[in-house]
């Protein structure tokens, strides 16, 4: 029988990242709609701008982080993974610098791409009170190396997410809480794609992946 977990899980993922900001542009519509809120128009109407573009940056990040953005081809340039990564993190707490030169517009396979979004999306959750991210690293015809750097107050990974990046993936250990670290080391497994734990410090979290 083929273990659809995985996917179940991935979905209520998703869906649970998503439903804040959708939730936020209808109550925003509400209030719109409410005749007696006509002092509270402005800021309806700006509930609904910032809300509709976290959504979209949200599922486009998604899209490209965990599904076939790009069609069928099969590798996408790191300056698109760049591009939706600062869309991405412009609405949480924390600050994101990806410069330009750490990676360039170097096209790499569409898993590698999902595994550095996916770094991306752990290192914003390894920062629940705001900080810094930064992703340095290199890319070329030879191979490619990131690192994600995570500072902060109370920077650092969730117990399950951290067991799951030293051991691997692992179809009987699937929770909720662990399964967008489960899909990474998916596919760094798939791919013989390597992921180090470079610092589990107080107020600073180091991830690093490598092509091999």
């Amino acid at each position: 029988m083929i273990n659809l977990k995985l996917a179940a899980l991935m979905s209520s993922k998703l869906c649970h990242d998503v439903i804040g900001p959708v939730g936020a542009v209808n109550n925003g519509v509400e209030l719109l709609q409410d005749e007696g809120s006509a002092d509270m128009r402005d800021q309806a109407i700006d509930l609904v701008s910032q809300s509709a573009g976290e959504a979209a940056a949200r599922l486009q990040f998604f899209r490209l982080a965990f599904g076939l953005a790009g069609g069928l081809g099969s590798e996408i340039s790191l300056r698109d993974a760049r591009t939706l990564s600062r869309e991405f993190m412009k609405y949480g707490k924390a600050e994101f610098d990806w410069p330009e030169e750490a990676g360039g517009v170097t096209a790499l396979s569409k898993d590698a791409i999902k595994v550095v979004c996916n770094l991306v999306a752990i290192g914003a959750g390894a920062l629940p009170r705001g900080g810094k991210l930064s992703v340095s690293g290199t890319a070329d015809d030879i191979g490619w190396a990131f690192e994600f750097r995570a500072s902060g107050p109370r920077a650092g990974l969730r117990e399950e997410v951290t067991r799951t990046l030293l051991e691997g993936y692992n179809d009987d250990d699937l929770t909720p809480q662990n399964v967008g670290a489960q899909y990474l080391m998916a596919l760094c497994e798939n791919n013989g794609f390597k992921v180090s734990i470079n610092a589990l410090e107080e107020e600073l979290t180091v991830l690093s992946v490598s092509s091999s």
